[in-house]
């Protein structure tokens, strides 16, 4: 029977942060570092001796110049360091020294490793993981941003320019440690922090980062590859079982989790955020995903792109058939998006009825749904819908029942609001206009009797706005409500002004009263103008025969009265019909792209639907890593515009992720035929004929690149590769060594300098390149790769290899020769068994 005190000492030995060979492995660099300031090297190498080997002595060979220095800390010897090319005046005195100094660097190493290290559970702290995720996050802006959207080393064809955050939550752990203690609470908290590290690779950094909850960064990660290694981990957790000594009751433990990827859960302005506040904002948007999951039940994982999908719930029901739901902003809902509406009681199951003894019968019962939503206004963390249709008027919806997403096309119920018959539409009480639910009503009749017409989005811009809705509840004497009475009032404002100039005569002659709330003609006629509110803080009016331009003109005179009466600034997005192929049905969803595309304009924010909002809405698809639906509305954009050369080099660079390089640099040679002075688009349209082999093209582009500017960097280190494949390694060096002292490209003129060194026969200073390339990038497998064959190729220690070349095939599995040299550091080993395992899973 174990005691507190038993469970206290098993904790304590729990937190015992002691130095390992791995940390050896993982802090070569430091350790090289700190040797070197006490005792100058010509070269080294790092060795671990074999289990039940003896450890070379201290050892000063005075004729090799070689020096063989045991690293020991506190009793244990860890490693042994070989420094060649050593001087020592006094060879007998000095080496006892040097062993006492060279302690005192593993001292360094070890207050560093606790530093960084949580004392329970042995996992990374949080500040070492955000830190970790702020580097990881910025070296994903440097490589996005060196070909405007593509990767920055073409070797890497596995590096996706992504990243996952997975968030992790102890299911009822409160109710642990209340009911059994604290000390039990954190022995369960030591167990699970071992069972995630067991179950992550290595190149996935975890961290406990709050009481009962974890972090996981996963590097190169997609949705799919979160999901995954979410679900083992859960499985994991779930596995473990613990027992209570004095109450004798058996103890099991589940979590929650959630994900987000980078930068697909980013959008907007956040991007343009430091890469510590992005860090901090995908935390954020994974413990909202994590919270989803306890909604749903708990023990389960959720991504956070799913939210807005399927993640929302009903929280309240309101009067006059209007709802609360846990969706907002900070999920990515937005107003006009429709959902169903199903009872989690209802919901498809399987039914099983028994005839007789050896006779049943199985079936799938469908889910039930209880009626169509529609978001009418979108806050920072909820939503206020109103009920579109309802499947049976005695199943109302109630606080709990869920939501799918769905577009208008899908819905399972039929128009209530069509014929005659229809229900009196509900005017705002604010504006006399329609609500929103109400505007769709008559968007959909209207639409249909008007051969042209335009839609108009308003949206108020209240100064910090976002902060206020965030922080209003927190602020000291705030009013509770006086966000939205100044949004109330703005919107009157706003809305007064909009009947006077968006929906006056072709004349300018103001609007009749009504005309901009009524409903339209009868008899089949064409409807008339109809006003809408959309959201808190928005409008829209349905125009019909109204022209574009005059439209932008009213639109930028209603931006200009709206700042210089009321002090507001605006957004509109206006789209009109007949545009291209598409159909009536989707003006309003092409005005709030327009809309979204004025939110990034500077004053007076005016947008009018066409191929730059085309622009803007494939670049959100492009970073959500949907690049088949990004291409369509690229070629979209161009078919609106064929002088859209921003367009048409951003399809080039989808063309070049999707590994249509012929496609590629079709694309790019245009935009250099209309734009010779696009530095980019000669960078990329290189890239595209190195990848062709058209390698005189290729020279050509990149020595362009530096005519018009010769700090480019990443030009230097496409012709260092360029020369470095053509057997011209002087040439190579010089143009990798520029590049390495140009600002911004550091990191990748690294690996090729090793590469260019180890051709040289100079492995020391290949190995310090890599060792600077793995600061820089800790999870670069070619880095990783390259070092792990210095080891086995200098006859150095193969432990070390296997590690290093372990974590390359695991970030690279498709890389053949990763895995070859994996099974060659095993046999090196004598462990042949192993070996023969990584072989199997190398061609699984």
């Amino acid at each position: 029977m174990r005691s507190p005190a038993d469970i206290f000492a098993t904790t304590a030995a729990d937190r015992a942060v002691n130095l390992t060979r791995q940390d050896l492995i993982d802090l070569e660099h430091a350790l090289k570092d700190g040797i070197r300031e006490f005792l100058p090297f010509a070269s080294y190498s790092l060795f671990f001796p074999r289990e039940g080997d003896p450890c070379p002595a201290l050892h000063y060979d005075h004729k090799a110049r070689e020096l063989v220095l045991p690293l020991g800390l506190r009793g244990e010897t860890l490693g042994v360091f070989v420094a060649r090319g050593v001087r020592l005046a006094a060879p007998k005195a000095l080496p006892p020294l040097l062993r006492h100094l060279a302690t005192g660097v593993l001292e360094k190493l070890l207050l560093y490793k606790r530093s960084v290290t949580d004392a329970l559970t042995g996992l990374s702290s949080r500040e070492h993981f955000t830190g970790s995720l702020s580097q990881a996050i910025d070296l994903i802006q440097h490589s996005l941003g060196a070909t405007t959207g593509g990767r920055s080393d073409p070797e890497l064809q596995g590096f996706s320019a992504s990243l996952g955050v997975i968030l992790l939550d102890l299911d009822s752990f409160q109710w642990i440690n209340e009911r059994y203690g604290y000390l039990v609470g954190d022995h369960i908290n030591a167990q699970v922090g071992r069972a995630i590290a067991a179950t992550c690779p290595r190149h996935v950094t975890s961290a406990r980062i709050h009481n009962d909850t974890f972090a996981l960064l996963v590097p190169d990660a997609s949705p799919k590859t979160c999901f995954q290694l979410a679900e083992l981990v859960r499985q994991a957790i779930g596995a473990l079982s613990f027992q209570d000594e004095v109450t004798g009751d058996n103890i099991s433990v589940s979590a929650s989790l959630g994900y987000a990827n980078y930068p697909q859960s980013l959008r907007g302005r956040q991007f343009q955020r430091t890469p510590r506040e992005q860090a901090r904002i995908l935390l954020r948007a994974a413990g909202k995903a994590v919270g989803t999951s306890k909604d749903h039940g708990r023990n389960r994982v959720f991504n956070f792109g799913d939210i807005v999908k399927a993640g929302g719930r009903i929280l309240e029901v309101l009067p006059m058939q209007r709802l609360a739901v846990s969706l907002g902003r900070s999920v990515g809902a937005q107003e006009g998006l429709r959902y169903l509406v199903w009872s989690p009681r209802f919901q498809q199951r399987t039914i099983e009825a028994h005839l007789s003894e050896d006779e049943r019968l199985l079936g799938r019962s469908p889910t039930l749904y209880k009626g169509e939503i529609v978001l009418c206004e979108v806050q920072e963390d909820m939503a206020f819908a109103e009920v579109l249709h309802a499947g049976d008027p005695a199943w109302s919806p109630e606080p709990g029942d869920r939501l799918t997403l769905i577009q208008e096309r899908d819905s399972f119920f039929a128009a209530e609001t069509a014929g005659d018959g229809a229900a009196a539409p509900r005017r705002d009480m604010l504006t006399g206009l329609y609500g929103y639910r109400d505007f769709l009503a008559f968007f959909a009749r209207a639409r249909g009797r008007s051969e042209g017409f335009c839609v108009a989005l308003t949206r108020i811009i209240q100064p910090h706005a976002e902060r206020q809705a965030e922080h209003l509840a927190e602020a000291p004497g705030s009013r509770p409500g006086g966000l939205q009475q100044r949004l109330d009032s703005a919107v009157a404002q706003v809305a007064a002004l909009a009947e006077n100039i968006l929906l006056a005569d072709p004349g300018g002659k103001p609007a009749q009263p009504g005309l901009g709330s009524g409903p339209e003609a009868p008899g089949g006629k064409p409807a008339r103008a109809a006003g809408g509110r959309f959201g808190l803080g928005g409008l829209v009016h349905f125009l019909p025969g109204a022209d574009a331009a005059e439209l932008e003109k009213r639109a930028l005179e209603l931006c200009r009265q709206a700042q210089a009466e009321h002090g507001l600034t605006l957004a509109v997005g206006l789209a009109r019909h007949p545009f291209l192929h598409l159909a009536k049905a989707d003006a309003l969803d092409c005005a709030r792209k327009a809309l979204e595309h004025a939110l990034l304009l500077p004053a007076p924010r005016v947008a009018v639907f066409g191929s730059l909002s085309l622009n803007v809405a494939a670049d959100r698809l492009f970073v959500e890593g949907d690049l088949y639906a990004a291409v369509e509305e690229f070629k979209l954009a161009l078919l609106a515009d064929p002088e859209n050369m921003l367009a048409r080099n951003s399809l080039g660079i989808c063309y070049a992720q999707m590994g249509k390089a012929d496609l590629a640099r079709r694309e790019f040679e245009r935009v250099v035929a209309a734009e010779p002075d696009n530095v980019m688009a000669h960078y990329n349209l290189g890239w595209a004929c190195q990848r062709l082999g058209e390698i005189s093209c290729a020279r050509a582009a990149y020595e362009r690149c530096l005519t018009l500017d010769p700090g480019h960097g990443f030009s230097l280190v496409r012709l260092g590769s360029l020369a470095e494949a053509a057997g011209d390694l002087s040439s190579a060096e010089d143009l990798y060594q520029k590049a390495l002292d140009t600002p911004g490209t550091e990191s990748a003129a690294l690996r090729p300098l090793a590469r260019v060194a180890l051709a040289q026969g100079d492995p020391a200073r290949a190995r310090e390149c890599l060792h600077l390339a793995l600061s820089a990038n800790h999870n670069d497998a070619q880095a990783l790769h390259m070092l792990a064959r210095l080891y086995l190729d200098g006859g150095e220690d193969p432990q070390i290899a296997e590690v290093l070349a372990r974590q390359s095939a695991a970030l690279m599995p498709e890389r053949q020769e990763f895995w070859d040299t994996l099974v060659l550091a095993l046999n090196l080993q004598g462990r042949h068994e192993d070996a023969l395992k990584a072989e199997a899973r190398s061609r699984a």
